[in-house]
């Protein structure tokens, strides 16, 4: 029954407006950098952004560039846009004791929801960086992309990598996701689940940012979004990626289940 659940609530995404809005908001955001750079002689990107110096090189690049700008606020808030609306929709609407009076479990419910709201956010996600590439392609050209020691990579060796550094930052955009998702179940309500999935996401910034942190910054999200940087040989993102693995999964599971004991008591007889 949970690919059942699955299945209806994509078309039922698909047939929100407030769906396209995060697709949307990723394919400007990714063409402004297209059209910025291309349109600008002196545009560029900071030489400290890993691979800033290669957009200008190869398509390849723009698209791994731009995970470092959307990470603070961009990412959270497209991956949040849905997650903390698809159950608290349903308390609004008064529907989900009609849902699970049509033999549907709540373990089936619970699950295709969690699973459709990280499709959602792993689609725009992907939208983004698929628009950076064609764009960046178009106006720059494809050509083989050098990392951050300098190192060359062909084109399909590094179009392999970008894919992978792409799902290596999935991991935190996963993590706000199920923040998110466990914010619309307890508070049955979509605007603030979204305000407290944006401050999950800036109180890591905070935390991450207090002096003293030292080594404890590797295991806070911040540094999760950054995992990515060790696939190119950034200096100091030694075993980032290990790392961001076990830590994001754990970030994930706890609202999950704590989302999970919340909704299997709740009583839906009024909703």
């Amino acid at each position: 029954m949970t690919a059942v659940v699955y299945r209806w609530e994509l078309r039922k995404l698909v047939a929100q407006k407030r769906t396209y809005a995060g697709f949307l908001a990723a394919a400007i955001f990714a063409l402004a950098f297209v059209l910025v750079l291309r349109l600008k002689h002196n545009a560029g990107v900071p030489s400290d952004i890993p691979l800033g110096r290669e957009v200008k090189h190869t398509g390849l690049a723009l698209p791994l560039v731009l995970l470092q700008f959307a990470s603070i606020f961009g990412a959270p808030l497209i991956t949040a846009l849905v997650a903390s609306d698809i159950f608290a929709t349903e308390h609004q609407n008064s529907t989900l004791k009609t849902v699970l009076t049509r033999s549907v479990g709540r373990g089936s419910l619970y699950a295709g929801k969690a699973f459709a709201a990280a499709t959602y956010a792993a689609a725009v996600v992907v939208t983004c960086g698929l628009v950076a590439f064609v764009g960046a392609s178009i106006a720059f050209g494809l050509h083989p992309l050098r990392d951050v020691r300098g190192a060359t990579h062909s084109i399909a060796g590094a179009f392999g990598l970008v894919a992978a550094g792409y799902g290596v930052y999935l991991l935190p955009v996963f993590v706000v996701c199920a923040f998110s998702f466990f914010l619309s179940v307890v508070t049955r309500n979509g605007a603030a689940a979204l305000v407290g999935a944006l401050l999950y996401a800036l109180a890591f910034q905070l935390v991450s940012a207090l002096p003293g942190i030292g080594g404890g910054k590797r295991y806070l999200l911040p540094n999760q979004w950054e995992a990515w940087q060790e696939l190119f040989h950034a200096p100091g993102h030694g075993g980032a990626v290990a790392r961001a693995v076990w830590l994001c999964s754990l970030y994930i599971a706890i609202p999950v289940a704590a989302g999970w004991l919340v909704f299997r008591r709740r009583d839906v007889a009024g909703d």
